[in-house]
């Protein structure tokens, strides 16, 4: 799985760079937002989301055609609540992320834009915390020394957005769904599942 995730993003990134002598715009902007996640997997059940947090920066290169280019790098907050084994567990996993997307865009108005895109993502988890039924919160590996949490994460994010576009900046209004492709927990084989609901801010360059 790791080296499917290596290869798409490899991909993506090569038709970004190859794009980018053509004329376009570029743009850079902050992102901020909420998410709603949960973790799927054979042995999790009885599975609810938590809610948690989103900021971060990107850029944005779009072609004088209805293609566009977007590089992130984002604090996400993912994790989720279940029963694992019997055992009532409150995950709370942070991250770095660094989505990258392929978007179609069609222009509505004179100002307003539709965007529709998928992609891939990287993450690497900067914390951990742990509650095994309704108890006190601890660092994971403190908490169960047995399982086995991953550092890093392969994500497929895919989603909507609404632009609106001023004379030197743009603001949208975004919709995400990222579907973990590699394990969080690896020997409990779970995987991040979430809901992200972004606002954003971009400038011409």
């Amino acid at each position: 799985m790791r080296r499917i995730g290596i290869t798409t993003f490899a991909a993506v990134l090569a038709a970004l760079l190859c794009t980018a002598p053509a004329q376009g715009q570029l743009s850079l902007g902050v992102a901020a937002g909420a998410t709603s996640s949960s973790m799927g997997g054979t042995l999790i059940t009885s599975t609810d989301s938590d809610w948690g947090a989103l900021m971060g920066g990107y850029g944005r290169y779009r072609l004088q055609s209805n293609l566009a280019f977007q590089l992130e790098a984002n604090w996400v907050q993912k994790g989720g609540r279940g029963t694992v084994e019997g055992i009532r567990d409150d995950f709370d996993l942070d991250y770095v992320e660094l989505p990258l997307t392929a978007q179609l865009v069609v222009g509505l108005s004179p100002t307003w834009d539709w965007n529709l895109y998928g992609g891939i993502a990287l993450a690497f988890k900067t914390s951990c915390q742990v509650s095994e039924n309704e108890g006190a919160k601890e660092d994971c590996e403190q908490a169960e020394p047995t399982w086995s949490f991953a550092s890093t994460e392969w994500s497929v994010p895919f989603g909507t957005s609404f632009s609106y576009r001023f004379s030197r900046s743009a603001l949208t209004a975004d919709i995400r769904y990222s579907y973990g492709l590699s394990d969080a927990i690896q020997n409990l084989r779970l995987k991040n599942r979430s809901w992200q609901f972004i606002l954003r801010w971009g400038f011409g360059v």
